[in-house]
């Protein structure tokens, strides 16, 4: 996206992360928020101010943990999980010129801010520990991280096993792919096979991630086993041999 002023910068990844039309009233919510935090940013060090912001985001937005949750439920309903947290994390450290970084794991997705005291690492599911400013405590962190392992307060649930290693950097558009993605898993499970291809396909245009590869290999098998009628089968196909072959090849490893 082409450099702009703060306010349609945020404007323009509120309205690409929505993922239906965009909700104006949970919207200004987000932006009346900003505001407030503009005004107590005025006397805070960026250290003071992330914490500050840390807080405050964690109670007005992200009330309730849920595998899946969109951007837009977590604006209206305060329902999220790792990634739109992250999502909104990034966008308001964006907004106030603090400079961070996303990284994207196998499983999870956090924060590096970078200030003049030392980094802080933000997490967006963890409301007791996640604000991390100890160098010591991020670094233990951080190898945690990269041995992309399921994290512990997490390990009851089951998740797909990855054949590759992430470790890496995200923007914020391929942050939308990923929506994009997480869209495609939920649409998958509950058996809306079409839809989590065009989630998949818009995915792809927005992040070409080894993660699409391997999930259009279970879409193709679930098509084929699906009770779905030939005509619609063929369409599944014919879609997903279109995002294969957009796609091309993906390192299979993005270890750093």
């Amino acid at each position: 996206m082409p450099v702009e002023n703060p306010n349609a910068k945020l404007e323009h990844y509120i309205n690409n992360y929505y993922e239906e039309e965009i909700n104006k009233e949970s919207a200004n919510d987000i932006y009346n928020f900003v505001k407030k935090l503009e005004r107590k940013k005025l006397d805070k060090s960026n250290s003071a101010f992330i914490r500050l912001l840390f807080a405050a985001t964690r109670q007005k937005f992200l009330k309730h943990y849920k595998d899946y949750a969109g951007f837009d439920e977590m604006a209206v309903t305060g329902r999220y999980n790792c990634l739109t947290g992250t999502a909104l994390y990034a966008l308001l450290l964006d907004y106030f010129h603090i400079e961070h970084q996303i990284i994207e794991t196998n499983y999870h997705i956090f924060l590096i801010a970078s200030t003049e005291e030392g980094r802080i690492l933000i997490e967006a599911t963890d409301p007791a520990n996640g604000f991390v400013d100890e160098p010591q405590e991020i670094d233990k962190r951080i190898n945690l991280y990269k041995q992309n392992k399921v994290l512990e307060t997490e390990a009851s649930k089951k998740y797909y096993r990855y054949n590759f290693n992430l470790y890496q950097e995200v923007s914020l558009d391929q942050i939308e792919g990923l929506l994009q993605y997480n869209h495609a898993i939920s649409a998958f499970n509950r058996q809306k096979l079409q839809s989590a291809i065009d989630h998949l396909d818009k995915a792809l245009d927005l992040y070409n991630s080894p993660r699409i590869a391997e999930f259009s290999s279970i879409l193709w098998l679930a098509v084929m086993e699906s009770k779905l009628d030939y005509q619609n089968k063929e369409n599944c196909f014919k879609s997903l041999q279109a995002i294969r072959k957009k796609q091309g090849p993906v390192m299979a490893s993005h270890t750093r």
